[in-house]
């Protein structure tokens, strides 16, 4: 399912950039940051999902519920791009219309409302809930499968960038040229019509897969109990209430981010909303990471010391507190990672993208050079996982630490900001292609690309994998490694509630994405041999520095992090705390108990 999923999901996302300035007529700058805002959605609303699956439906029902609204957005997303509803008028030639002068207001309507109200909360309500229920099919009182789960996270991660692979491979050249049977005008018709039939596939199996799954029942209130408690407890404990206000602020700086994109390019009124957010965004990181420092303030809200909230509860809820500032660093990590399908796509068009030296060379698709991105994670996992981590073992002595995981990571996805900045003044101080204007021989006019317009340089395409193969060794690092931290940090009951944070974070990050985008729009004109991108690129390198120290600083304060999963389970006192989390429900039920009455 995780596949075909996926595989929908980056269908779309790759070709709405090209989609919303070519048939839309939006411009560079508010179709990167639109996108990018899409995307802060669709990772904002895994926290409903877990909301609806530890409290309402459990994550079965979640997943099945969402899952189709998802794929209705499919279905209308394909309207949308048809070209029919786009009102281009037909010609003589089959599957060739006239774009001029058509109304698209429809169009535009349908594809706002099935991008954002459809796919953007159907996709994020199952996000948090697919890899969890997956992880609930390994019983925790069993070593061999408590590896396996690790393991698990890993090759999840794996089928999700095979699904991305084709996305990238084959669909972003279908939607841009066509193919033999479909015309270029009904290009991203077809692209998003596979998208919404690779979904009814998705769940077509996972409905037939039904009767083998572990599922737990919706037996917590855990997304409510964490509100009530924190919000309770805040009368009585700083750290409580930072973290309330953190979320709050965070939660603001993504609606006025969101009123930004869709107000006029250039605007006083957008620069000022952009501000806002960025501040906002920043206050709100700060505010989580003060409060996960000073965690243990929670505890002054305990019954035992007067406070409203009884002691069992504090102890539970304050191991989320504790993995805030964790999941603060990861914003500006997801920022760069979301700089993949918007500005680095972006590049990507304006280098030399033909096969050969011809002037109408066959063309490679811009969007096609993200599939190195998949195609790297899945060659690299297996590396990882079976070479260098054992290696690391074998000479240290001890497992890698998700704390040396994360920091190699984000040194990693520092460096890469910088080098793209210099790949990016090198591409464009490489020259526009030229060639010969067929009716005037002496004229020299640019060769120009198929997806965007925009005229390509000299610098070919070749040039733009490292950034991509670099982005992929951060994922690997970084996204895998948040997956087992933000499951095996907290009690049973509230693992999707803390995937969903995960996620929320990854939201931030693009929501970031977009803040730059915006903030920097007068250096990022459609045709970027005008403008000067590479300075965005140095503002998000030199922020992720200052976001580096940071986390090396307030982790190693903490301590958190500095010890594999394997090296937790060889500390007895440690396990014994950690089992009697886990073995705590917000209904006194044992879950430990529950799941091995369920496999029997």
């Amino acid at each position: 399912m995780e596949v075909s999923e996926r595989l929908s999901y980056y269908g779309i996302n790759q070709g709405l950039k090209n989609f919303m300035k070519e048939n839309l007529h939006w411009s560079g700058v508010s179709s990167n940051s639109i996108k990018s805002t899409w995307t802060s959605l669709c990772y904002l609303t895994p926290l409903l999902g877990a909301y609806l699956a530890d409290e309402r439906w459990g994550r079965f029902k979640t997943i099945a519920i969402f899952g189709t609204w998802y794929l209705i957005g499919d279905i209308l997303m394909a309207v949308a791009a048809h070209p029919h509803v786009l009102n281009w008028k037909e010609t003589n030639v089959s599957g060739v219309f006239d774009k001029k002068g058509a109304n698209i207001d429809t169009a535009q309507g349908i594809f706002v409302f099935a991008l954002f109200a459809c796919i953007g909360v159907g996709t994020g309500a199952i996000k948090s809930n697919v890899i969890t229920l997956g992880a609930d099919q390994f019983n925790p009182d069993d070593p061999k499968e408590t590896a396996q789960k690790i393991t698990f996270f890993s090759y999840f991660y794996w089928c999700v960038n095979f699904g991305a692979a084709f996305s990238y491979g084959y669909l972003a050249t279908l939607c841009v040229e066509g193919s033999a049977s479909i015309s270029a005008d009904y290009g991203y018709f077809a692209t998003f019509l596979i998208c919404a039939c690779v979904m009814g596939v998705a769940l077509f199996f996972f409905f037939v897969g039904s009767s083998r799954y572990i599922k737990l029942p919706p037996n917590s209130d855990a997304m409510s109990k964490l509100v009530r408690v924190l919000t309770r407890a805040s009368g009585r404990s700083v750290a409580a209430r930072g973290a309330c206000a953190g979320f709050l602020v965070l939660l603001l700086s993504f609606v006025l981010n969101l009123i930004a994109v869709f107000l006029k390019d250039g605007s006083s009124e957008r620069k000022g909303m952009t501000y806002c957010a960025g501040a906002m965004a920043v206050v709100g990181c700060v505010l989580w990471v003060l409060s996960g420092i000073h965690y243990e303030n929670v505890t002054e809200a305990k019954a035992s010391k007067g406070g409203p909230i009884d002691d069992q509860s504090i102890d539970e809820i304050k191991m989320i507190v504790r993995v805030l500032p964790f999941a603060a660093f990861m914003v500006m990590w997801q920022c760069v990672y979301d700089q993949i399908d918007a500005n680095f796509q972006s590049i990507a068009q304006q280098t030399d993208l033909r096969f050969g030296d011809e002037w109408d060379a066959t063309q490679l698709s811009g969007a096609v050079l993200g599939v190195f991105d998949p195609v790297a994670i899945i060659i690299l996992i297996p590396i990882l996982d079976t070479v260098v981590y054992p290696f690391y073992l074998k000479k240290m002595g001890k497992p890698a630490s998700p704390f040396g995981k994360v920091l190699v990571g984000l040194v990693v996805s520092t460096v890469t900001m910088f080098y793209v900045g210099g790949f990016e003044t090198m591409r464009r101080n490489s020259g526009v292609l030229l060639h010969s204007n067929v009716t005037n021989p002496s004229q020299m006019i640019p060769i120009m690309n198929k997806a965007g317009g925009e005229p390509m340089n000299a610098l070919l395409w070749g040039w733009n994998i490292p950034q991509y193969v670099l982005v992929a060794l951060c994922e690997c690092l970084i996204n895998v490694t948040a997956y087992d931290v933000f499951y095996s940090e907290v009690p049973m009951y509230l693992k999707s509630s803390c995937q969903a944070i995960n996620l929320f974070m990854v939201s931030m990050g693009s929501n970031v994405t977009s803040i730059f985008t915006l903030l920097f729009q007068k250096d990022i004109p459609d045709d970027l041999n005008e403008g000067n991108l590479e300075r965005m690129f140095y503002a998000v390198g030199a922020v992720s520095a200052i976001n580096l120290f940071f986390y090396v600083v307030v982790m190693r304060k903490m301590q958190f992090g500095m010890h594999s999963t394997q090296d937790h389970l060889r500390q007895g006192d440690e396990l014994n705390e950690k089992e009697a989390l886990i073995n705590r429900t917000s209904n006194l039920m044992d879950a430990r108990e529950s799941f091995t009455q369920m496999r029997a």
